[in-house]
């Protein structure tokens, strides 16, 4: 039997109603450039947001995930274009029929359906963006500058809030490393983040609270325990009720909230205290919705909500290569094992786990990752049994976390709630001393750890249980380099005997078709790239340069209309084209009359105005500067456009400016001088820090790779096949004394350029040369694309400024593929002649 891997199905249509109603109504408005409904600031973030290109703090590119876009486009679709504050009203706007409570439906309502890994925190703190710039700059009501984002519990409450060592919405720091606002209205962001533990009024204009929804129950003696008295320890003194009163208080004086679920399956339905605690909230605050995220939004009985507007499954995620891919490891010719001991009737399972978790050690420890086995055990008994196997191990010893459940079977047991959440936070740190987690719980919520690679589920997955294959795949989903797209991280599970049909139906429904692999054809080892002992010749520096080509919209400042030049056109001479109807009839194709139309803007000079400014924004790139721009605008077409200065109130001269060369004239105009403005060419300066060959960190590579010795890696990684056959010609060529493969996580080298759409952006040459006459930067085509020109352009120019500043001979080429291969080059030289 050969190794099969999981496969997912194609894209598709959601079968949820108000999902697959959206999906093409959402397409549609994207495609025309979010105009219709929405105001210039939010046009100006999800442009930023999706269109631009991100440089994190540490060189490394950015772009939000198609979850992350679909799921905050289909917010603002519904709240902002349709304007829908209530199910019943986005029903209707859709015209889908769907099951509502009346009684239920007092606010805005909206699910988000997200696979585990794909992405929650980052929708919710679009979201949060969202709201406050467009409570602060467009000054609307119906927006809100008040946050409450409430976890079910405390282990995602410390994901959620992190820490100073790890912050997440700790300080606001997730704004700040993510790039969530624009950088021209960085300044303008206010916003007070108060964790669960603080009692202090907000010192900002914008709060976002941070709670467990337990902050919400009062316990008082003789009360019954609620089901999570086991996260929350002993029951509280009873000035409990004095804090509660006091934070019932502070969000009382909140005005027009916007909610934020995380986990929201356990908000359930109006009986829960969670659900209870929202509604008290619009009572006395008022809400402007009520945003729940969960990779099951289902209620008690099993049915998903109805306010669902976004649907990615795991099979998204898995096909988009957003979390790793699983793998399920089968087991042949199990024998039974008649004991009580979970460590000797699961051994064969354990073992298994253990061999694969050595081989994934082994290959991943290079790289300085700390790859975790995973064990769910049936009870507390057992789990102590598989700990005391585990540790005869010698890479275990010592090394294994055990996790009870405590009275409560789906509750962690008070003693290893500290361990639990330490793990959760730390786990992933290779300063943290465990490799192996026994665990009798899935920690399902808030467990976000990614170096989980081996699951051994030794639990009954029974419907009785309510233990879900999906629940299983969750805990090791996430990826260890998430931020590398090009490589494929897998899960390995360990086949348990009641897994395989449950595992395939339940995971149907999620998108994903999974297959079995014999459990020693599982593990697929990629490709460790490292540097390779003895090389140090073929090792190649590369120069920093800062400066050159940068964006900014500071520069909108500048603007004057006096500096733009006049005189375009002849006022007097400037005939206005009238529309005309002609009639025509049918039969006879006669003309029997014509009749000009009304003109649209004849007695409105501020629509003309407001139409033109539009449009240079729009075709600049700069939404959100309505106000900035407009008054130049207006007084560029009435005293500088013509060959003198006009009234743009006159019919005769609003004709005049509606002339279709007129309308395109002053949008032209406009948009080079703000282009000049926004898109500054520095003078570029060296920087002394250098980036070495020989200082690359090990990293894992899935893709295609080729040993080649004039490079001072152990193999050089490449993208496609022309990339591997050029590689070899420059290892092959005489004149070529050393190369490498530039990419994101070897010299990393970034060129910026201007690109056909008018945005800034940077690209990655594919190689950098060492010749025996100077250096090159190689950049090969297998066929052109429209920004070609002006990659070149910018890579020449690069080389020319590192050339005149290093003394060193640099030089930029491109190798197309078609030219390449008709050729038979023999030396470096030759490509350049």
């Amino acid at each position: 039997m050969s190794s099969k891997e999981l496969s997912t199905c194609p894209k598709n249509q959601s079968n949820l109603p108000l999902v697959r109603t959206l999906q093409p109504a959402v397409a549609a408005w994207r495609e025309g450039g979010y105009r219709e409904g929405t105001s210039e600031t939010t046009r100006r973030l999800l442009e930023w947001w999706f269109l631009e290109e991100h440089e994190l703090a540490d060189g490394k590119l950015f772009s939000f995930w198609r979850a992350q876009r679909e799921a905050i486009e289909h917010l603002i679709y519904c709240y902002e274009v349709l304007e829908a504050r209530s199910l019943y009203q986005l029903a209707q706007q859709l015209d889908v029929r769907i099951p509502i409570d009346p009684s239920a439906d007092k606010w805005a309502k909206y699910a988000f359906k997200m696979a585990t890994g794909s992405g929650k925190t980052m929708v919710m703190a679009m979201a949060i963006v969202w709201s406050y710039f467009n409570a602060t700059k467009e000054k609307r009501d119906d927006f809100t500058k008040d946050f409450l984002l409430i976890a079910p519990n405390l282990i995602v409450l410390d994901r959620l809030m992190g820490d100073s060592k790890n912050p997440e919405f700790f300080e606001g720091a997730i704004f700040k490393k993510f790039p969530f606002i624009p950088p021209e209205w960085a300044s303008d962001f206010q916003l007070d983040v108060i964790g669960p533990d603080e009692e202090r009024e907000a010192t900002r204009p914008a709060t976002l609270y941070l709670l467990n929804w337990q902050k919400f129950v009062e316990r008082e003696k003789g009360e019954e325990e609620n089901p999570v008295q086991d996260i929350l320890g002993p029951k509280p003194p009873s000035e409990i009720a004095v804090s509660l009163a006091r934070l019932k208080d502070r969000l009382s004086h909140l005005s027009n909230v916007m909610v934020l679920n995380d986990e929201a399956h356990h908000v359930w339905d109006e009986e829960l205290v969670w659900y209870k605690a929202i509604a008290d909230l619009n009572e006395s605050a008022g809400l402007m919705c009520q945003l729940d995220f969960s990779a099951t939004p289902k209620d008690q009985a099993g049915s998903l909500f109805a306010h669902i507007i976004t649907d990615y499954n795991l099979g998204n995620a898995i096909e988009d290569n957003i979390v790793k891919r699983p793998k399920i490891a089968e087991l042949e010719n199990v024998p039974e094992i008649e004991s009580k001991k979970a460590s000797e009737k699961y051994r064969v399972q354990i073992d298994a786990g253990v061999s694969q978790w050595r081989k994934m050690r082994t290959v991943l420890e290079k790289t300085g990752k700390k790859p975790v086995l995973f064990v769910m055990a049936e009870d507390n008994k057992a789990a102590d049994e598989v700990a005391e196997y585990l540790t005869t191990f010698p890479e275990l010893g010592g090394k294994i976390l055990t996790i009870h459940s405590g009275r409560k079977k789906d509750q962690i047991a008070k003693e290893d709630l500290d361990k639990a959440r330490r793990a959760a936070r730390e786990i992933d740190s290779p300063d943290n001393p465990y490799h192996a987690i026994v665990s009798v719980l899935m920690l399902r919520e808030g467990w976000d750890v990614r170096n989980v690679v081996v699951v051994v589920p030794l639990r009954s997955y029974s419907a009785k249980a309510k233990i879900l294959p999906e629940q299983t795949l969750g805990r090791g989903l996430r990826r260890m380099w998430p931020e590398d797209q090009k490589l494929k991280e897998e899960l390995i599970v360990i086949e348990h005997p009641q897994f395989h049909d449950l595992v395939a139906e339940a995971l149907a429904a999620q998108g994903v078709k999974i297959e079995f692999t014999p459990v020693e054809e599982a593990y697929a080892s990629p490709t460790i790239i490292q540097v390779e002992e003895g090389k140090g010749e073929f090792d190649i520096e590369v120069p920093l340069l800062s400066g050159g080509l940068t964006h900014s919209v500071k520069g909108i400042e500048r603007l004057s209309a006096s500096a733009l030049g006049g005189g375009l056109f002849q006022y007097d001479s400037l005939q206005p084209r009238e529309v005309t109807l002609r009639k025509v009839d049918m039969l006879t194709k006669k003309e029997e009359g014509r009749e000009v139309l009304a003109f649209p803007y004849a007695d409105n000079p501020q629509v003309y105005i407001a139409s033109i400014t539009n449009a240079i924004l729009r075709f600049a790139h700069i939404p959100g500067h309505f106000d900035k721009v407009a008054p130049h605008v207006k007084e560029y077409v009435a005293k500088y456009l013509f060959d003198r200065e006009v009234d743009i109130a006159d019919i005769e001269t609003l004709k005049k400016l509606n002339h279709p060369k007129v309308r395109s004239e002053v949008v032209s105009v406009f948009v080079d001088a703000i282009n000049n403005l926004t898109i500054v060419s520095e003078e570029a300066q060296l920087e002394a820090q250098k980036v070495r060959a020989s200082e690359i960190k090990p990293f894992p590579w899935t893709g295609l790779a080729i040993a080649a010795q004039k490079s001072v890696l152990n193999f050089t990684p490449v993208d496609n096949d022309f990339e591997a056959r050029f590689a070899r010609f420059l290892d092959g060529a005489d004149d070529v004394e050393a190369f490498i493969k530039n990419e994101t996580r070897t010299t990393n080298l970034k060129i910026p350029y201007i690109a056909k759409d008018g945005f800034l952006r940077r690209y990655i040459p594919d190689f950098i040369v060492r010749t025996k006459s100077g250096m090159a930067i190689v950049e090969t085509k297998g066929r052109e694309d429209v920004d070609v020109a002006a990659k070149d352009g910018q890579g020449k120019r690069w080389a020319k400024e590192v050339s005149k500043r290093t003394g060193v001979p640099w030089t930029f080429l491109r190798v197309d593929q078609k030219e390449f291969e008709k050729a038979r080059y023999n030396t470096f030289d030759e490509l350049t002649t």
